[in-house]
């Protein structure tokens, strides 16, 4: 029998893998880029050996998936450092009293017991507030406007989208936003809570040992241009011009990425909408090395530049190494040393830079973004459900899982839902 190819080596690619491998299926695994991981991406910090994740990292205490397989694999859970330090730009200084000055304080009050309200009713699955306001669809940028809330309140909100909603404020919805707040008691900052820990050496680790031991055919720097389901099996075109055959494709690409190979037959036209328009994770990360900072520290930013920074852990030379977000925009540029200093500047008036280090995902084609974020309008056509095999054509992305999407948690769930899919058409 013709092997079954899974496109894409990241973790729902390997989830798959490993499924298929335990059933004693011949598997191929096609990855465009010369790594496996994923948007899990260890690699060493500038000028150091110090791995660091330029990808995804945290997961929650209820990934159960992800949580057996590091101990399956024999790896750890590096427990995050509990937040010591809360500070706030605002007005052009760092305060460490609260984010608003004293004069919009009970304005702000007023603002986060809405917010707390309103990721409570649509954790519940309601889409509405009690006055009927929407709570989805509708984009961020309205539901702030809606808020009317203080300058700084604003910008905390914008700090927290960074890591959350991750994308243009007039465009992805304000769902995002809420969803994540709701992980705590509804209040923005409740959201590092759930951030427990990260896998070490790192995720793109797990991957690798999850894909070693399924047995599949690995095979790196193959970028798939095409995928043709027959009826009666698939053909798998190569960027260098050669095809593979197999019984059954599972695509374990995110969507952005999926709207660069063409299928066949097409898809139906819901889902050829929502490829077009894609989803709009904009966010970049950013690792910086600093001295003279506490560890645990965490400072959220005035709504500009990089929004949101926590000091994780001991670095080099005696440094703190301190990962931040932003949003990426023309006026950003996390490329640059000189403009990472300067924003460490700003949340950090007392450190000094050592050394920065970044991976641009916008703009690499094997991701075409950061983590998914739903542009208002198209949130139903993101359900798992509108993802079911679209003949031996499979689908498994954390963009699309069923559970815990955006995660990495997301993505085992979804590449092992579509490894049961094609072993129940083989049996």
């Amino acid at each position: 029998m013709d092997p079954v190819i899974i496109v894409g080596a990241g973790m729902a690619g390997a989830a798959a893998a490993a499924a298929l491998g335990r059933a004693n299926v011949t598997v191929v695994v096609l990855e465009g880029r010369d790594r496996v991981g994923g948007r899990g991406y260890l690699k060493p910090f500038a000028g150091t050996n110090e791995p660091l994740e330029f990808g995804g990292a945290w997961i929650t205490p209820y990934h159960n998936r992800i949580r057996a397989l590091v101990a399956e694999h024999d790896l750890a859970l590096r427990p995050r450092h509990p937040v010591t330090h809360r500070r706030w730009l605002r007005d052009g200084a760092v305060h460490d009293t609260g984010p608003t000055s004293e004069a919009d304080r009970a304005a702000h009050e007023r603002t986060m017991a809405r917010i707390a309200a309103d990721s409570a009713l649509l954790k519940t699955g309601r889409r509405e507030d009690e006055k009927g306001r929407p709570l989805s669809g509708i984009t961020f940028a309205d539901y702030l406007d809606r808020l009317n809330a203080p300058a700084a309140t604003r910008a905390l909100c914008s700090a927290w989208w960074t890591v959350s909603g991750n994308g243009d404020h007039g465009l992805i919805a304000a769902s995002e936003f809420l969803s994540s707040c709701a992980y705590g008691e509804g209040h923005p900052d409740g959201m590092i809570d759930v951030w427990s820990d990260t896998v070490s050496p790192g995720m793109a680790t797990l991957a690798e040992r999850m894909l070693a031991a399924s047995g599949a055919d690995l095979r790196l720097a193959s970028p798939v241009t095409a995928v043709t389901d027959s009826g009666k099996g698939v053909t798998v075109d190569i960027a260098d011009g050669s095809s593979i055959a197999g019984s059954h494709a599972i695509l374990a690409v995110g969507i952005n990425q999926l709207a660069h190979v063409r299928l066949s037959p097409r898809l139906d036209e819901a889902r050829r909408q929502l490829l077009a328009e894609g989803h709009g994770g904009r966010s970049f990360k950013v690792w910086m090395a600093l001295q003279g900072v506490p560890v645990g520290t965490l400072v959220t930013g005035d709504g500009s530049g990089i929004e949101f920074a926590f000091a994780e852990r001991a670095g080099p030379d005696g440094a703190m190494l301190v990962v931040g977000f932003g949003l990426t925009g023309p006026q950003n540029r996390p490329d640059d040393p000189a403009w990472v200093a300067q924003e460490a500047a700003r949340l950090f008036p007392n450190s000094r830079m050592l050394a920065c280090d970044f991976a641009d995902w916008v703009n690499d084609p094997f991701a075409r973004g950061a983590w998914v974020a739903t542009p208002v309008g198209l949130e139903p056509l993101f359900e798992a459900s509108r993802w079911r095999r679209h003949g031996r054509l499979h689908f498994a992305s954390s963009d699309i899982a069923r559970e815990q999407a955006g995660w990495f948690e997301g993505a085992v769930v979804a590449g092992e839902d579509a490894a049961a899919a094609v072993l129940e058409l083989l049996s």
